[in-house]
């Protein structure tokens, strides 16, 4: 009986075996199976998809296997034509050409991957706005008599380094490690929170302000190294009519911004790159994408500020910095109550009923002195054709708009400010993917009725500074 029951087991083990073997080479299957799916598809994806441009100008695209799409684009239609790259298409020399249209915000109206180099020049020479015929602008007419290659700027390697580590990189990277930190701390066991409040031991507190520390090391580095790896090998060059960013490692991107297009003129001053007296210049245009950014297209992120003025009046004529004018002296208590009055309540209730509770006092204190610093950079300016309105939020922001580029311009008052002769100030661009605006609080009333007359195209008023007077800082 004894061989009979072994001759059973290993019959189900020689079974079991083969069931694993099976299963794995049904798996190796199943894996080569999608694999020369995927490829077969993309394969049918780029053999169907065609594009032409017509004699009028016009760009037709069409694609689809089972359902055939036609997109036809009229030379009108098409604002920018940008270039982006990845490691694997910068080594076969190929580029993706994303090309936007008004209207349709930060997506490209039409992608088209795996395009040449020599193919993607000359799609986008034969879109560009100057092959159709079209005219430029006063701010991008000085620009369109210049020879093809104008002028250029290159990020050197220290220039890099320093853009990295004083970029606002690592907020994001923290916030992203928000869901790892969450995790850590829902795997403590609960008898971790069941404890009294008591007044720290010297053991807790360095414990604490250890762990954030290296938080705040990791998400600093983490950043830089993100902020590196996009503005690598960064270029700008204004070409005809044109301004050219080049930028990226991993992913090289191409964008160009149409002088014409462009609606503002951005001096973004964040708080470590004040500290070192630099600047990052960039443009608020209509009718192109974003290309991935939050806010403005980026023109150059690291110049000294007589440097960026300098930059922003070749690369974007037009544009002059006019002088700034400060709020007036009775606006300081409304920045300072603004920044007070939200950490205000719950810093006196910490302080009331918990140990050491105090030290919370010190964060109206740091608010007050922020109001402070607002209000003293908050002011506007007119010279010429050229607005200027500089405010600060974290980075001290300054924006250029000529008087044609305005959409709209309100005056506000509520009745405290009416009761102090003051006024907000706001003025409105378009630009994409959303349209832009700028406001200063608290200006004089007055100020704020010549900027409304000044863009109605009324003479100058008491608010509009002489033409002659410098700029504070950009």
């Amino acid at each position: 009986m004894a061989p009979v029951t072994g001759g059973f087991f290993a019959i189900a083990a020689v079974l079991e075996d083969a069931r694993a073997a099976l299963g794995s080479f049904l798996i190796v299957l199943g894996v080569i199976f999608a694999g020369v799916l995927a490829i077969l598809l993309a394969w049918v994806h780029w053999y169907r998809f065609t594009y032409q441009v017509a004699d009028d100008g016009s760009l037709r695209v069409e694609h689809g296997l089972l359902i055939r799409k036609s997109t036809r684009l009229s030379p009108e239609r098409v604002q920018s034509v940008d270039t982006k790259a990845n490691l694997l298409f910068r080594v076969l020399g190929l580029v993706t050409v994303d090309i936007h249209t008004a209207g349709r915000g930060q997506e490209p109206e039409v992608s088209i991957a795996a395009m040449t180099e020599e193919d993607a020049r000359d799609l986008a020479a034969a879109l560009r706005p100057a092959s159709r015929g079209q005219a430029v602008t006063e701010a991008a007419a000085d620009a369109a008599e210049e020879p093809p290659q104008g002028p250029r700027w290159r990020l050197t390697g220290s220039e890099l380094a320093l853009v990295a580590v004083t970029s606002s990189a690592g907020l994001i990277a923290l916030a992203a490690l928000a869901p790892l930190i969450a995790a850590l701390v829902s795997m403590l066991p609960e008898s971790a929170f069941d404890v009294e409040i008591v007044a720290p031991s010297g053991t807790v507190i360095a414990a604490v302000a250890g762990g954030a520390l290296v938080l705040l090391v990791a998400a600093w580095v983490v950043g830089s190294v993100a902020t590196a790896l996009q503005f690598w090998d960064f270029l700008v060059v204004r070409s005809g009519g044109e301004v050219r960013v080049e930028r990226g490692l991993l992913q090289r991107n191409t964008r160009n911004v149409p002088l014409d297009r462009v609606q503002a003129v951005r001096y973004t001053e964040g708080l470590l790159r004040q500290a070192i007296g630099r600047v990052t210049v960039g443009v608020d245009a209509a009718g192109i994408g974003a290309g991935g950014e939050l806010g403005p297209t980026v023109l150059h992120p690291l110049l000294t500020a007589a440097e960026a003025r300098r930059f922003g009046e070749v690369m974007v004529p037009g544009h002059s910095t006019p002088g700034i004018r400060s709020v007036p002296r009775r606006a300081l208590r409304r920045y300072v109550f603004r920044s007070t009055v939200l950490p205000l309540l719950p810093s006196l209730v910490v302080a009331w009923f918990v140990p050491y509770g105090w030290a919370a006092l010190t964060i109206p204190c740091v608010a007050a002195a922020w109001g402070v610093w607002v209000y003293r950079d908050a002011g506007w300016g007119v010279s010429g054709e050229v607005l200027a309105i500089r405010w600060r939020s974290v980075a001290r922001t300054t924006a250029l708009v000529r008087r044609s580029r305005v959409q709209s311009v309100s005056v506000s008052q509520h009745p405290l400010q009416k009761i102090a002769g003051l006024a907000t100030l706001s003025v409105r661009v378009a630009a994409s993917p959303a349209n832009a605006t700028f406001t200063v609080r608290h200006v004089d009333e007055t100020d704020a009725l010549g900027a409304l007359e000044w863009v109605s195209g009324g003479t100058q008023r008491r608010g509009e500074p002489d033409p002659g007077v410098p700029i504070e800082a950009v």
